[in-house]
């Protein structure tokens, strides 16, 4: 088994970011709360061993497909193709041993703790995949407090390729609930799902329920009104449909500690888990994720944004953190 390295980056302002090698996993991001305590506001295990046998994909990198895939098939091309089914019948967040369970090698570690370099291969039919594919992404901390994650692949044949961060973020680590965190989500439209957690319609707008979360507001408030999509997921766990001005994706605020997040991206989607399903090492509700990404079952749904990935053409995208007080 390879032995699991720890990166840290660094700025002047007292941020720190701890990411290990095996999942590409984000440990630790220290920020200072508005009285200038430095907390790590993720989701994390003492021990990178934990992380081996972690079934909530904390702070992992997500690939080849984030979210589901209806069967864990579609058609690519003139093929069917079929990938593994790993909830149910589905297809989840790349597989049993996606990217999130493997060990990402080093490409570059900057001397001055500022960038990290990771890189990955996925072979022609891994999980029923098409294509060999090498996936890299790349850290970065700057003095303005953003935190900054790319990805870039290519592939030697037609593929389909979804990838994302999975932190749970915790804005006020000494309290173990995210439900008196307040949200803003740049999206007038979420995606609807059905029992298992799957597409059903793509123009669900938020307009008087739940979702609306275009202004700020407290993400309990809602969160046990007898909703239809709300007793599906025990909570939040729905893709919201950003609008395309600008990059502005999210805002996430917690008044007692006074750390605001500030989240942009060039992805058409993002999708918010409100921690419904933690359970041993972490309470309900303890962390949330805001992962930015195309839509659940978007192979299978043409009005949807693709997601493949032609031969031997490049692939990137990125997500900005922003992490300030108030």
């Amino acid at each position: 088994m390879d032995e699991i390295q720890e990166y840290s980056l660094k700025n002047e302002n007292g941020i720190s970011i701890t990411i290990i090698s095996f999942g590409g996993i984000i440990k630790e991001i220290n920020t200072p709360n508005r009285n200038g305590k430095i907390e790590n506001i993720v989701l994390n295990y003492r021990s990178n061993n934990e992380y081996i046998i972690d079934k909530f994909y904390i702070g992992a990198l997500i690939g080849r497909y984030a979210n589901r895939i209806r069967g864990g098939k579609f058609k690519l091309g003139r093929n069917i193709i079929q990938v593994e089914q790993n909830e149910k019948n589905n297809h989840l967040h790349g597989g049993n041993r996606g990217f999130h369970k493997k060990h990402w090698k080093l490409v570059e570690y900057d001397i001055k703790q500022k960038f990290l370099i990771l890189s990955i291969d996925s072979f022609d039919k891994e999980f029923g995949f098409p294509g060999n594919l090498n996936c890299k992404v790349k850290y970065s901390l700057n003095n303005e407090n953003e935190f900054k994650i790319e990805f870039f692949a290519n592939s030697d044949m037609d593929t389909i390729f979804n990838p994302t961060s999975h932190s749970y973020f915790n804005l006020n680590p000494t309290n173990n609930s995210i439900l008196k965190h307040k949200l803003k989500i740049n999206s007038n439209k979420y995606i609807a799902i059905d029992n298992d957690f799957l597409p059903v319609e793509i123009n669900e707008n938020i307009d008087e329920t739940p979702f609306d979360f275009i202004i700020s507001k407290l993400i309990g408030k809602e969160i046990n009104n007898d909703n239809q999509q709300l007793n599906i997921c025990g909570g939040f766990d729905h893709c919201f449909i950003l609008n395309k001005v600008g990059s502005y994706a999210s805002e996430l605020f917690d008044e007692i500690s006074g750390r605001k997040l500030i989240i942009s991206t060039d992805q058409p989607g993002i999708q918010f888990y409100s921690g419904n399903h933690l359970s041993g090492t972490f309470n309900k509700f303890q962390g949330l994720c805001l992962e930015t990404q195309h839509f659940p079952d978007s192979p299978n749904n043409e009005n949807f944004p693709s997601t493949i990935l032609k031969a031997n053409e490049g692939y990137y995208s990125y997500t900005k953190y922003k992490f300030t007080t108030i």
